[in-house]
C-alpha cells in the first residue's frame, strides 16, 4: 500500500495544510481507495501521480462539510476526465443525499454509475485481500473509524533448494507454491512450508486505522 495524505487539517483549510483526505494506492492492483473528501481535495491530487479514474473505493468517516464538501466536484471531473467505471462511496445514511442534491441542482451527469454502502458499527467489507472493518467514535453527529488490513502476500519459491532437492523447474514449481504438499509420484511428499518464504508483510505492519478528530468509543 502507498499512502498519499492530501489534507490532515479540521475545520477550514489553511495555507499549510488542507482539511482531510487520504489516498491509499494498492499497486498491484493499480486502484486507489480514497478516504474522506474535504474541500479542494481534487487539487490536491493534481499534485499527486495519482489520476482520478484509477479511484474505486471512496469511504467517508462523517458528513461534516470538512470531509464531505470536495465530493460532487471530484466525481463530477473524475466523469468528465473519461472515468467510466464504477464507484463505490461507503459512509453513513445521508451522504447520498448530500451528492445526490448537488447533482439535481447543478445539473451533473456523470458518464459511470455510483453504488452507495451505508456504513455502521460492526460493519465489515472484503475485496481481493483488503479488509475493512468499522467502529463507530464519539462525536456529535454519527462518525466512524475505518481500519484497513491488508492480507500477507504469499512468500517467494526457495527454486534454488528445490534444485537441490533434485526437482527441476516446470509446472510442479507452482504446485507446490499453491498447495499444502505436492506428492511425488515415488510416494514422496514435498511440503510447502519447506520450499516456501516467509510470507510478505509477516512482522510488518499491515493494517491502518482511519479515522478524523474523534475518539473511539471501542477499541479497533
Amino acid at each position: 500500500m502507498e499512502f498519499h495524505f492530501l489534507g490532515t487539517g479540521s475545520g477550514v483549510p489553511s495555507t499549510s495544510r488542507n482539511v482531510s483526505s487520504l489516498a491509499v494506492r494498492f499497486l498491484q492492483k493499480k486502484d486507489v481507495w480514497l478516504f474522506d473528501c474535504g474541500e479542494a481535495t481534487q487539487h490536491q491530487l493534481l499534485k499527486s501521480t495519482i489520476t482520478l479514474s484509477k479511484i474505486s473505493h471512496i469511504f467517508i468517516t462523517h458528513l461534516h462539510g470538512d470531509h464531505i464538501y470536495g465530493l460532487p466536484g471530484l466525481l463530477s471531473s473524475r466523469s468528465a476526465q473519461g472515468g467510466h467505471t464504477p464507484l463505490t462511496i461507503f459512509g453513513p445514511k445521508g451522504i447520498d443525499d448530500f451528492i445526490e442534491t448537488s447533482f439535481t441542482v447543478s445539473k451533473t451527469t456523470l458518464g459511470y454509475q455510483i453504488n452507495y454502502q451505508f456504513i455502521d458499527d460492526g460493519f465489515e467489507y472484503f475485496e481481493q485481500g483488503i479488509s475493512i472493518y468499522v467502529k463507530k467514535l464519539n462525536h456529535v453527529i454519527d462518525s466512524f473509524a475505518y481500519k484497513l488490513v491488508e492480507e500477507d502476500k504469499p512468500g517467494p519459491l526457495l527454486v534454488e533448494k528445490l534444485k537441490e532437492t533434485g526437482i527441476p523447474p516446470g509446472p510442479i514449481y507452482q504446485e507446490i507454491k499453491e498447495k499444502s504438499y505436492v506428492e511425488l509420484p515415488n510416494g514422496d511428499r514435498l511440503l510447502q512450508q519447506d520450499f516456501v518464504g516467509a510470507k510478505k508483510g509477516e512482522g510488518q505492519l499491515s493494517s491502518l486505522v482511519i479515522q478524523n478528530e474523534s475518539k473511539t468509543s471501542k477499541r479497533l
